[in-house]
């Protein structure tokens, strides 16, 4: 009986409370690693839509400049919807949205027409194309800004 005596007692247990710490701390570094986790996740996703709405925004474009290259398709005094992605024949990927957001009138010089003065379109105009996802999540929105001109054609003015 002596011996059952002594081995209960030279075998010591966790507590309760002892257990339930651990637990929490185990609890908390559980939380903290799905948090890194799932930060991990959106960063990929924003970073995915970044890189191909960086892609969508220059195959807009190029629709743009391959548009204006038919001569006869120079909007003068151009708004923003005048080159509008159905107009252009740029076909929107499925989760994103195009449009040009602002069109500035350049003067011979380079310079920007002053706006509410009369339209007196040189054939050089900036647009800035604009390309925002339109998914769930985070989305993104990605910008390029291009200059295009008059297609004066060959033996023609550009007056």
């Amino acid at each position: 009986m002596l011996a059952m005596r002594r081995r209960v007692k030279d075998e010591r247990g966790e507590s309760l409370v002892e257990v339930l710490v651990a637990l929490g701390i185990l609890g908390i570094a559980a939380v903290a690693i799905l948090a890194g986790l799932q930060l991990a996740a959106t960063a990929s996703d924003i970073n995915r839509k970044q890189t191909s709405g960086g892609a969508y925004v220059r195959a807009y474009a190029e629709k743009i400049e391959s548009y204006l290259k038919t001569n006869g398709n120079y909007v003068p005094c151009a708004a923003t919807d005048s080159y509008k992605p159905s107009t252009v024949g740029y076909t929107e990927p499925p989760g994103y949205s195009a449009s040009v957001e602002s069109v500035q009138l350049l003067t011979a010089t380079g310079a920007v027409f002053a706006s509410g003065s009369p339209c007196g379109d040189k054939g050089v105009q900036r647009l800035r194309i604009k390309v925002v996802s339109t998914g769930s999540g985070t989305g993104a929105t990605e910008f390029l800004t291009i200059v295009v001109r008059k297609n004066c054609g060959k033996g023609t003015s550009c007056a």
